[in-house]
């Protein structure tokens, strides 16, 4: 047995073996721990590269199907039939690339397809049809997880497929100029080298990429975490200076009640309630909707609005939009709302009404109105911005409008020129819950 051709077939099968765990990953949902693959794949292409070493063709097709759905099976939660059909995906993969390698590198070097290269020439044959498997099984792999992910963005991956097309080009030039020029041991050395270093490129590549891709993950739901956390703080806040504020006004409330006892007639004690309900009535807003990220919004507008001397009316105690995540709905919420009280603001009657209500079984409403005394602009069926800076705003509104495509929704407005009132409407179907 040659050591030199073991070696090399020691680096051809690690670099399989790194394939297939590449390929099992996106097809899958679910894998064992990181060491606990690694000892299970090493294991089985161990078993096949003592197969291929036997030079029994048969042998080694049985055994790569055979060992592939096995650590399909058992280390990627896959089942068996499942495992099975991808493992002859493999098989047929790695043999059209082995069988169409040395046809495309005769071509492109310009040789008869008889001809019989020499011992370098031959290894990088052999790597770039590794790359050439590399790749069909990667695209063939981001076909199926579309499939079963079709939330997953591969859009990276596929740019970077350019590393092993190049190597693959790289190495076909390398290997014409080999054909023409004869080469010393050191460079037949160094022509191998190049190879695997090809190879080992493109694996440090792609790991460091699934490296980054997990981290990123990871701080996203750290980021999501801390959200949750900074909204139950403020929703807190928000809800102990509620029972603060009530607790005042209990105090209060006793010098109302001797106050109202000591007024001789009905119309008194009519026109002292009417002048304390407004104190009462902005409590009623805390809490109602049962989804905290919607009263902390609506508790924020009700401040503003009260601030900048606007009426500002919530009705929201029949759909409270729960299946929305809380980021989306502070975008929609945040965005219309912020355009209501502009246009509010520089409106007569300065008031806004906020409704969210169940039609029927079928979905959510949300309803949006606002006092608007200028008529909106209208560019076929799209609202322009009046601000004077149009590149700087009407950004909110394609926001706005992106998350209700996110969730099926339906979104329309209108304008009452007579009433001098603009109204938001938006229809969540409850089949995205």
């Amino acid at each position: 047995m040659d050591w030199k051709m073991l070696v090399i077939d020691i680096f051809l099968y690690i670099f399989e073996a790194w394939v297939f765990n590449f390929y099992a990953k996106l097809i899958s949902l679910s894998y064992k721990k990181f060491w606990i693959r690694v000892l299970g794949i090493a294991a089985g292409y161990a078993v096949l590269l003592v197969f291929y070493e036997m030079h029994r063709l048969p042998l080694i097709a049985l055994s790569i199907i055979l060992i592939n759905s096995l650590l399909l099976f058992s280390l990627f939660s896959i089942n068996f039939q499942t495992a099975l059909f991808h493992s002859c995906i493999l098989l047929g993969v790695m043999v059209s690339s082995e069988a169409i390698t040395m046809p495309f590198v005769a071509l492109l070097t310009e040789q008869s397809l008889n001809f019989q290269p020499q011992a370098d020439v031959y290894v990088i044959n052999v790597v770039i049809s590794k790359l050439v498997y590399f790749i069909i099984a990667l695209i063939i792999a981001f076909l199926f997880a579309k499939k079963e992910r079709n939330q997953k963005n591969f859009k990276p991956y596929w740019i970077m497929l350019i590393l092993p097309i190049s190597g693959i080009i790289i190495l076909t030039i390398f290997a014409k100029v080999i054909i023409q020029y004869t080469l010393s041991t050191e460079l037949y050395f160094f022509a191998i080298g190049i190879a695997f270093l090809v190879l080992l490129s493109t694996v440090i590549v792609f790991y460091a990429f699934e490296v980054a891709q997990k981290e990123s993950a990871e701080l996203s739901d750290l980021r999501a975490i801390q959200q949750k956390q900074e909204i139950d703080q403020k929703y807190f806040e928000i809800v102990d200076q509620s029972n603060k504020e009530m607790q005042i006004l209990a105090h209060d409330t006793k010098n109302h009640l001797m106050q109202i006892c000591n007024m001789e007639n009905m119309e008194s004690v009519q026109k002292y309630i009417d002048s304390i309900y407004p104190s009462l009535d902005k409590f009623s807003s805390i809490g109602i909707s049962q989804n905290k990220i919607l009263d902390l919004i609506i508790s924020k507008y009700i401040k503003l609005c009260e601030k900048n001397h606007l009426q500002f009316s919530v009705n929201v105690k029949t759909a409270n939009l729960h299946y929305i995540e809380d980021a989306d709905l502070s975008t929609i919420l945040n965005n219309l709302l912020d355009n209501s009280m502009e246009a509010a603001e520089q409106s007569q009657e300065k008031r806004i009404s906020f409704s969210l209500y169940s039609r029927s079984k079928r979905y959510d409403a949300l309803v949006l109105e606002n006092s608007c005394d200028i008529p909106p602009i209208v560019e076929g069926s799209k609202l322009k911005t009046t601000k004077p800076e149009k590149r700087l705003h009407g950004l909110g509104l394609k926001s706005v409008l992106k998350v209700v495509e996110k969730y099926s929704g339906m979104y329309d407005w209108e304008y009452n020129e007579e009433q001098k009132l603009f109204k938001t409407v938006i229809a969540f179907p409850k089949s995205v819950i």
